[in-house]
């Protein structure tokens, strides 16, 4: 009677090395399209990242990812529920894309705004956006509200993550 057990237990045993290398090769969800840029391996790449970007969940069905933008132009992206992709990305834009982001961030006294704009709801996702310069690092989140100005840089941000992906929403 032990025999029959033995078999599968012992097949079972010499397969699970095996497990983290399907992990790895499994296909893109379906949905989901592949990022279009290239992938930086062989490059050194810069320890921080000039402008980390996120949208958090809510109770519904609300974007939940971050994104992180290098002055190389390295975007490294980490899409969780709801997101425009779901998974872990890095592609390369232009780094002159990065560098219109901090200035327009600049143009609209991102340094001087508030650190959170909240009116107390706990329902509603967040919408958080840090640069860093050589000064330090100013962080922002936005629960509700928030200057206009920086609601469209949101806009920005969310568009050239997008595009970066390849998956721009259709207008």
């Amino acid at each position: 009677m032990r025999t029959p057990l033995l078999l599968p237990l012992l097949m079972l045993m010499l397969g699970l090395p095996a497990l983290p290398a399907c992990k790895a090769s499994r296909p893109a969800a379906a949905g989901t399209a592949p990022a279009t840029n290239t992938t930086i391996a062989t490059q050194p790449q810069q320890q921080e990242a000039v402008l980390v970007f996120g949208r958090t969940a809510c109770f519904g069905t609300c974007p939940d990812y971050t994104a992180r933008f290098f002055a190389d132009g390295r975007l490294e992206y980490e899409g969780r529920e709801h997101a425009p992709v779901v998974g872990n990305r890095t592609v390369q834009l232009a780094p002159a894309v990065v560098q219109q982001l901090l200035r327009e961030a600049d143009q609209l006294g991102f340094a001087q705004l508030r650190d959170v704009y909240s009116k107390g709801a706990l329902d509603l996702p967040s919408t958080t956006l840090a640069i860093t310069t050589a000064k330090g690092t100013k962080s922002v989140r936005v629960d509700e509200g928030g200057p206009e100005s920086l609601q469209k840089l949101f806009t920005q941000l969310d568009y050239e993550v997008q595009k970066a992906l390849g998956v721009v929403a259709e207008k």
